[in-house]
C-alpha cells in the first residue's frame, strides 16, 4: 500500500509530476492553495505533504510549513531561484526535503519516500509518550461497539454494560456519526 500524500500547490506542470507517484501506488490530493492544503492536511493526516507555496513571503512560509509538521506528516518543499534560501529554512524548521526546480519526478519520488518514512517515526514516537485520555478510550470502545453491531445501539449498549440511553447521550456528547 502506497502513502497518503498530500500535494499544495497551483503548479499544473508540478501536479502532473506528482501524478507520477499515483502509478507507484500513492493517493494524491490536490489543493490549490496554502490555506486549504493545512485544513487537508489537519483532517486527512496525509503521511506527506509536498508544499509548493510562496516561500517568499515575508516569513518564507514557515508558518504554513509548522502547521503542516504539526499534522506530523513529512514535508517535502519545491523551491525555485529566488525560494531557494526560503526553503533551506524550512528545512532547519523541520521539513524533511528540499526539491529545486526543474523537479525530476525519480528524485521527487524518492524524496517522497524519504520524508514519508521520517514522518511514520515522528508520528509512532508522539503515539507512544503521549498518553490517551479516559474520554479518547470511552470514544473508541463506543466506536467499535457500534461498529461490531453494524450501528445497532441496543446490541453496542449490552455489549458495552451500559444502558441504551446513556450510550445515546454518548454517542451525542462525542459527536459519532455512525
Amino acid at each position: 500500500m502506497g502513502d497518503r500524500v498530500l500535494l499544495v500547490t497551483a503548479d499544473d506542470l508540478l501536479a502532473r509530476a506528482v501524478g507520477a507517484l499515483q502509478t507507484l501506488g500513492d493517493q494524491v490530493t490536490h489543493a490549490r492553495d496554502g490555506g486549504t492544503g493545512v485544513e487537508l492536511a489537519e483532517r486527512v493526516r496525509p503521511d506527506v505533504v509536498i508544499w509548493d507555496g510562496d516561500l517568499r513571503s515575508s516569513d518564507g512560509g514557515s508558518a504554513v510549513v509548522a502547521r503542516l509538521l504539526a499534522t506530523g506528516a513529512g514535508v517535502v518543499v519545491v523551491a525555485a531561484g529566488d525560494g531557494l534560501p526560503a526553503g533551506i529554512r524550512a528545512l532547519r524548521d523541520g521539513a524533511e526535503q528540499l526539491v529545486v526546480r526543474p523537479v525530476d519526478p525519480d528524485l521527487l519520488a524518492a524524496a517522497v519516500a524519504r520524508a514519508a518514512e521520517a514522518g511514520r517515526w515522528r508520528r509512532a514516537a508522539s503515539e507512544v509518550h503521549r498518553p490517551r485520555t479516559l474520554a479518547e478510550v470511552e470514544r473508541d470502545q463506543i466506536e467499535r461497539a457500534l461498529r461490531h453491531h453494524a450501528g445497532n445501539r441496543t446490541r453496542a449498549a449490552r455489549e458495552l454494560g451500559i444502558s441504551r440511553a446513556t450510550l445515546i447521550n454518548k454517542i451525542r456528547a462525542y459527536a459519532l456519526d455512525l
